[in-house]
């Protein structure tokens, strides 16, 4: 039985091609956000020092801007991001953008990407 590829989400209007200032890292980190039209909890599925890729819980909104709670170890403490925007959708994925990052926060990101990359890769 053949599946229908999922549809690409669109781009609106006046949106370009903006390369990345850091690098991606793939994770698997719960997390919770809060805006004032919903709360959810997600699965980071990839993580930046700028921000971050989610498959939450509900539909949101490109412009939409969120709060949010997350560890990033078994041991670390409890992360709060003030403020990320959402800048695209695609059903219930949706990518966010750091907008208002204290420098705790910052510096257990930076922590956890750098323990990520120095982390020896298992083979496949």
């Amino acid at each position: 039985m053949a599946v229908a590829p999922k549809p690409r989400p669109s781009k609106p209007e006046g949106v370009r091609f903006v390369l990345r200032p850091y690098r991606r890292m793939p994770t698997q980190h719960v997390l919770y956000y809060l805006s004032g039209e919903c709360v959810g909890k997600g699965i980071v599925t990839n993580l930046s020092q700028s921000g971050m890729r989610i498959q939450g819980e509900h539909a949101l909104e490109p412009g939409l801007d969120l709060a949010l709670r997350l560890t990033l170890s078994l041991d670390g403490p409890t992360i709060e991001v003030e403020r990320a925007t959402v800048r695209w959708v695609d059903g219930y994925d949706f990518g966010l953008d750091f907008v208002h990052l204290g420098p705790v926060a910052a510096k257990h990101i930076r922590d956890t990407l750098s323990q990520q990359i120095r982390a020896p890769r298992s083979p496949a």
